[in-house]
């Protein structure tokens, strides 16, 4: 990239109004500009994530009836905090048997990525300032797939550096569950980059706002892009890479202090991350609702998108807290299965029908939504049927049961 190039960039970031000295590029094409926006994302990214802990502590406690966290601050406001200084007060502890050069960063090359996806993202404008982005270029869509890939190398790092075999399964399982879920998630974007023509983010969420919101246009492809992110992150209920009660933790089961906290943190950053892709890509970014420009109201989000970005980003992310606590978690084969056998051709089905709405129109478009949604259903009463056969005939042929032992197939 060229010093022109770099320029270009920075000041599509920032406003007109700001003076020369702060837009100015310097070491490594970066303006002063960029280097407080950085500190201020990764300060914007920590009370973020301290936020969505309290709230995810708030949600279980009302979906199993109690309060969650109340003593510790208003509400219980303070808790995560305090939780913060109790893991930068404990001791870093390193397994005899650990990787002493290996161990201590692998943590940190799985935070990294996440962090550094934030810097694509179109947050929306808010009042003198233009649109919210750091690093606009016309790669986004690209960026944003390549750049957390990488955290499976952290991942791995963990696993083998901690000298544990339980670690070691944990980051087999994880890389095994990235590869497979990434597949379905790319061939999704597939279908918004052709919506959009175009790979740049800021672009994708502009011409959402013309054709409209691609979670109608794009309904499957929505689906499928939310549900593999939800396993990127380990999740539930796509969590069982992580599960205590099969490999006693996953990959950093070694991990102690903030180095588990920096694993920790990755987690929840990353929900911050993909329900903020989620309704750029879906949700058309900061716009109001769906056809508010043509109602004459495109001057409000205009002013306040950041806000309407950040409250669309809030509800995913409820939702996301929300399937924790009340799906059941999947098994390891039904984890892969589902991203092989549904999530993938889904994503496929999504891509053939955004060509045709591209190059034949709305109507043979919806025409293949409903041959889609009849075959869906067809299959799933198939499935349904052979389940049911099947749990007549296992019935038959087992030995009889009490009324106690009745559910567990146990012999009187």
């Amino acid at each position: 990239m060229t010093k022109d190039d770099a320029s270009a960039l920075t000041l599509q970031a920032v406003p007109s109004w700001m003076p020369e000295f702060l837009v100015a590029p310097m070491i490594g094409g970066l303006s002063l500009a960029d280097l407080i926006a950085l500190v201020a994302l990764l300060l914007f990214v920590l009370n973020f994530v301290m936020f969505e802990i309290w709230m995810e502590r708030k949600v279980a406690g009302h979906i199993q009836l109690r309060r969650g966290p109340l003593h510790v601050g208003p509400h219980g406001s303070l808790q995560s905090p305090a939780d913060v200084l109790k893991l930068l007060t404990k001791e870093d502890l390193t397994p005899t048997a650990a990787d002493p050069i290996v161990f201590p960063i692998a943590p940190y090359l799985v935070f990294v990525p996440v962090f550094l996806t934030f810097l694509v993202i179109p947050w929306g404008p808010l009042v003198l300032f233009g649109n919210f982005v750091i690093r606009p270029f016309d790669l986004g869509l690209v960026y944003m797939v390549a750049i957390p890939a990488m955290q499976g190398i952290g991942l791995v790092m963990a696993g083998w550096s901690s000298g544990n075999k339980y670690s070691l399964l944990g980051s087999a399982r994880v890389v095994a569950q990235l590869i497979s879920y990434e597949l379905p998630m790319v061939v999704a974007l597939l279908g918004v980059a052709m919506m959009a023509e175009s790979l740049n983010l800021t672009t994708i969420v502009e011409s959402q706002m013309k054709q409209g919101w691609n979670v109608f246009l794009q309904p499957i492809g929505f689906l499928v892009f939310f549900l593999a992110t939800m396993s990127e992150m380990s999740r539930a209920p796509f969590d069982i890479a992580v599960a205590e009660s099969e490999i006693v933790g996953g990959p950093f089961v070694e991990y102690s202090g903030m180095r588990w906290g920096m694993f920790y943190l990755a987690e929840f950053a990353a929900v911050c991350l993909n329900s903020a892709l989620s309704t750029a890509l879906f949700l058309g970014g900061w716009e109001l609702f769906p056809g508010s420009r043509a109602l004459g109201l495109g001057w409000i989000s205009d002013q306040f998108g950041l806000l309407f970005f950040m409250g669309k980003m809030i509800v995913l992310v409820l939702i996301i807290q929300w399937a924790r606590f009340v799906l059941p978690r999947l098994r390891i084969d039904q984890l892969m299965d589902f991203a092989w056998k549904f999530l993938l051709p889904a994503g496929f089905v999504n891509f053939i029908l955004t060509a045709v709405l591209q190059v034949f129109g709305f109507v043979p478009f919806a025409i293949g939504i409903g041959l889609t949604l009849a075959l869906a259903a067809l299959l799933l009463t198939i499935y349904q049927s052979r389940r049911s056969r099947l749990t007549v005939a296992l019935t038959r042929t087992s030995p009889a049961a009490g009324p106690i032992s009745q559910g567990l197939g146990l012999p009187v």
